[in-house]
């Protein structure tokens, strides 16, 4: 009777290391160190980045490469920063996501609070919830787009 429940609390034991170690702070795993890649069309709206943040997260997010366009048949492709003020201009008004950027810049969302990405950015979480991103552009907008970024997500520290 010893002997199986010796057994018993080694494999409990053993079980609850695996466990342990399999909610290991994500900058603990290989997994941070490398970051979550992923594709984010210009033809969609808000995409999940496949992160979940937590109040105090640090979080980087950085283009590492695709190219974007707002009018395949009239403008150029460009990078997450988005459009030149001066190329903007030329661009049908009013279907910005975020007013105060270009057209084409790379935006992101946690919940309701939406900011600019562009090519590289980090930031604090200031509340729980799945990272969306998204062009520059409102969603009755997206049919003449063309083109996606690649981007790198990587949670810095957890909070």
């Amino acid at each position: 009777m010893r002997s199986k429940l010796a057994t018993l609390l080694l494999t409990t034991l053993a079980a609850g290391s695996c466990v342990l170690a399999a909610s290991a702070p994500a900058s603990a795993s290989s997994d941070a160190q490398v970051g979550k890649r992923k594709w984010i069309s210009s033809e969609s709206g808000w995409q999940r980045a496949g992160v979940f943040v937590e109040p105090g997260d640090l979080v980087r997010v950085q283009q590492v490469g695709g190219s974007w366009t707002v009018d395949h048949r009239k403008f150029d492709y460009v990078s997450a920063r988005g459009y030149t003020w001066r190329a903007d201009r030329h661009i049908a008004q009013g279907c910005k996501i975020l007013d105060s950027r270009t057209y084409g810049t790379l935006v992101g969302k946690v919940n309701g609070h939406v900011f600019k990405v562009g090519t590289g950015l980090v930031f604090r979480a200031q509340e729980e919830g799945f990272l969306e991103l998204r062009i520059n552009d409102a969603d009755r907008c997206l049919g003449d787009n063309d083109g996606a970024i690649r981007v790198k997500i990587s949670i810095l520290d957890e909070g």
